[in-house]
This record gives C-alpha cells, structure tokens and sequence, in this order.
C-alpha cells in the first residue's frame, strides 16, 4: 500500500488544486446570490427584471465549479483506476462512461428486462488466464399511477443497481445453471432442483438444463464457496453458468469504484476503492476458474 500511496501523491496533488478552485467559485456563487436576493427585497417593483438578470452571475459560478468536479472524475478518477488496475490484471481496458450491454444482461434471463438502463465504470481485463468484464448497472421500471381525479404519473423506479460481472474461460459446457436469491426472470426449460445442503436450499433457487450438469459444478465445497461469496455481498446475487462463461448480478444499491472529490486521497480512501476492484479476481478464486475443471 505505501508504494501505491507514493504513485498517487501526485493524483491527491491535483485533486487538492481542483477542489480548491470548486470551494472559490462556490463561494463566490453564494456571495453574489445573497447580494442579489438583497437587491431584489430591495427594488422588488423597479428592479425586478433587472435583479432575475443579475441571476446568471452565480450560475455562472456554479457551473464554473461544476467543472472543476468534471474534471476530476476525467482525470484523476481515470488515472487513479488505471494504476490499480494495471497493478493487478493483464490486457485492462477502462471505461467510466461504457459499461455491461444491456442486451448481455438481458439474455441471461435472470432480472426483468428494464424500461430504461444506464451503467457506468466498466471494466475489461484477464486475471490468471481467465477474462472478465465488469461494470455497475441500473435497471428501471416504468410504473404508471393514477388518482382520484385521473391525473396520471409515470415514474421508474430502480429495481436492479449494483454491479454485474461476466468471466470467459477456456472451457465450453454444454448445459445452462442458474443460482440465484429469488426467482430468475426466465426459468423456461429448466428443471428446478434442491441440493443435500439446507443451507444452500434455504438461501439459493437452482434451475438447470439437467441435472448432471447441476452438480457437476455445485459440489459440496463449491456450494461452500457461493455461500460465502453471498456473505460479501449485501442484497441479492445472482449466478448464470452457460457455454464458456459465468454471469454474476449483484443488486446491492452500491456505487462502486467511488472517489469523493471532497476528502483526500489517502491510505483510507485507497482501501476502500482497492476493495471494489479485489471482488474481480476474489471471484475467480473462490470458484476456482483457473482450475483445470474450466482448461
């Protein structure tokens, strides 16, 4: 961690500057907002039109500080996740406005399809041979209300924001596996089966092409492991084992990969983001997808 914390002194350096030019411009924004709601209690009939001018002055401002926030997730934020990540993987690939198709998620059958769907921060790499790509996704809802009176409202809730995971390895299954917290979207053609593990029953709905498949992948230890693997994840996972690739939906409300503008750079900080990016290959070794099982 310390020679991270030395690559990135210069990043925190920079970060410090463009926080510094974002306090002064808010400030001043908010100088010049009072003066000008003083002016405006104080001609409200002959200056009024005059006064809601004088307006564009402070948003000036804030837009001004605006981009100064802009810019640090650009800069900074970019090039802090490339040196993570290049420390850690072979072949990365970084991207904070791309992320997980929507359509990849779709096929999966495992979440509804989404009315309306946005990502963020995604990334693509190879980590002892096996590939992966990853980003964090939020899903909606469109739901329409009516009142008494029939106005009508439409809004989208989020039912599905957090992270979604897909890792390629060299080995082609034929069959498909879905494991997941509640029921999958799309069961079609799939046989539901229950385990010798009450624990594993109690936690997770299995559905397989057959069942040879099933438990050619969920052996004991490996139920073991996606046990665990729910235990570090807070709200509901989701597993999909098709061809050569696992899919893995995690719906935890999280925003990952976050830097705050406003606090510094630190051995705390990097922590935390370090932890995001280590869930990548932690998954790979739980499940052992290096292992000749997946050759």
């Amino acid at each position: 961690m310390s020679e991270l914390l030395k690559k990135i002194e210069p990043l925190e350096k920079k970060r410090k500057e463009l926080f510094a030019q974002f306090s002064k411009n808010i400030l001043i924004a908010v100088i010049l907002a009072v003066i000008i709601v003083g002016l405006f209690i104080l001609f409200l009939e002959q200056g009024f039109y005059f006064v809601l001018f004088l307006l564009i002055v402070p948003i000036f401002f804030v837009l001004k500080a605006q981009g100064h926030a802009n810019k640090f997730k650009e800069t900074i934020k970019n090039e802090l996740v490339h040196l993570v990540l290049n420390d850690k993987f072979d072949d990365v690939y970084y991207d904070r406005h791309q992320s997980i198709p929507q359509g990849v998620i779709d096929q999966t059958g495992l979440v509804k399809r989404p009315d309306r769907f946005s990502g963020e921060d995604f990334i693509k790499g190879t980590y002892k041979g096996v590939s992966f790509e990853v980003s964090d996704v939020t899903l909606r809802e469109r739901q329409e209300h009516v009142d008494s009176k029939g106005h009508r409202t439409v809004t989208y809730p989020v039912y599905f924001k957090g992270r979604w995971y897909v890792y390629k390895f060299p080995k082609t299954f034929k069959g498909t596996l879905k494991i997941c917290e509640t029921h999958p979207n799309n069961a079609k053609g799939l046989e539901k089966l229950d385990t010798e593990s009450m624990a594993f029953n109690k936690k997770f709905k299995l559905y397989a092409s057959d069942k040879q498949y099933a438990f050619y992948h969920l052996t004991p230890i490996m139920m073991e492991k996606l046990l665990e693997l729910e235990k570090l994840h807070r709200g509901s996972i989701y597993f999909y084992y098709t061809g050569n690739e696992l899919h893995i939906g995690v719906n935890d409300s999280q925003d990952y990969l976050e830097i705050p503008f406003r606090k510094a750079i630190d051995e705390k900080a990097m922590k935390a983001f370090e932890g995001d990016v280590d869930l990548i290959p932690a998954i790979i070794n739980e499940l052992k997808l290096t292992s000749d099982k997946f050759k």
